[in-house]
């Protein structure tokens, strides 16, 4: 990552980021009725339901695609840490996540809360491609700007230490 070239175009960057954001909203606003806040929350929930599933050779092949993750690689997230996370008050995230609970948004378990596996409806499969295509657009972007520069293969980099 380029600190020089990121300050250069700093309006560019942004743009080309908080774009994609609002894409990302856009996408899954059409499927499941969100506020922005809410947006935050899920993708929060999400990513954090996930993390220890999606460490390097963690994820076996067979969970891979729209099968459902085995349960002992979903980590429920408590509101304390998606508040910590997003940087939003405890009582508003309290107060949107029993919302989302109740709309079916997020599932309620005893350690906190996680992202029901949406992956086998009918639109999750071209909302995804959606989202990754915004992605890689926004990548792009910042790759014509040389704020980030493109990384060798993973096999590539492990064959060189």
């Amino acid at each position: 990552m380029s600190v020089e070239a990121t300050q250069r175009e700093l309006r560019l960057c942004g743009f080309a980021l908080l774009n994609h954001y609002l894409t990302m909203h856009q996408i899954i606003a059409e499927h499941v009725r969100l506020q922005p806040v809410e947006l935050l929350i899920l993708i929060a929930t999400t990513t954090g339901n996930v993390q220890r599933a999606l460490r390097p050779r963690a994820l076996p092949e067979a969970h891979r695609g729209s099968k459902s993750l085995p349960p002992e690689l979903v980590v429920p997230m408590s509101r304390r840490a998606i508040a910590r996370v997003t940087g939003l008050p405890t009582e508003t995230v309290r107060r949107h996540v029993e919302s989302m609970v109740k709309r079916g948004i997020l599932v309620s378990m005893p350690k906190g809360v996680r992202a029901p596996n949406r992956l086998a409806e009918r639109w999750a499969a071209a909302a995804t491609l959606r989202l990754i295509e915004s992605h890689a657009a926004c990548t792009e972007q910042l790759l014509a700007l040389q704020v980030i520069a493109p990384q060798p293969p993973r096999s590539a980099r492990s064959k060189r230490t």
